[in-house]
């Protein structure tokens, strides 16, 4: 069923634009831009989609925490269209193998965008390089999240290992 919602504010292109929706069956299907129009009578603001860069979903390993599912369906209810979950899991994203039970469950329950972290270190201890090379096409970037990588030379050799692959590293800073 077709539908007009007058007066909505939506941000495109770089920019706010006043302008009336066409829905059909709750999807908008068309946007028509008013020329010389007051936005002082928007009545609502559309945006395209959020995006959070910092969620815990806690799977695998702590599922009575939060899952795959019912965070990435909590995500969308308000809003959001991508997160990216922080590696504290069990077993920890440090390797293609542990990260690919993440990626499995991503696959079968998410309803938005899930884009894991890895690991920056193996284990999350601060002594060696995670696996970075094999994971980085899968991941959104490198977090020891909640553990921060107190050695220099470590953080250093993490740091050109995710510039030469691309990647960011998200850094949980604590002494």
């Amino acid at each position: 069923m077709m539908r007009k919602i007058s007066d909505s504010m939506v941000y495109m292109d770089g920019a706010f634009h006043f302008c009336d929706l066409i829905l059909d069956d709750g999807r908008i299907v068309a946007i028509e831009e008013k020329q010389g129009a007051d936005d002082i009578r928007c009545s609502r603001y559309i945006f395209p989609g959020f995006v959070d860069v910092h969620v815990h979903l806690r799977q695998p390993g702590f599922s009575y925490k939060e899952t795959i599912k019912t965070g990435s369906e909590a995500s969308a209810h308000g809003g959001y269209t991508t997160v990216c979950a922080m590696p504290n899991l069990n077993p920890v994203p440090d390797c293609m193998e542990n990260l690919q039970a993440q990626l499995d469950i991503i696959n079968e329950d998410a309803c938005i965008h899930v884009l894991p972290y890895g690991t920056i270190t193996k284990a999350q201890k601060g002594e060696a390089l995670s696996d970075m090379e094999a994971m980085a096409p899968y991941v959104a970037g490198f977090s020891d999240d909640g553990k921060g990588v107190q050695h220099d030379d470590m953080m250093r050799e993490a740091m050109r290992k995710a510039k030469s692959l691309g990647k960011m590293i998200t850094a949980h800073c604590e002494d």
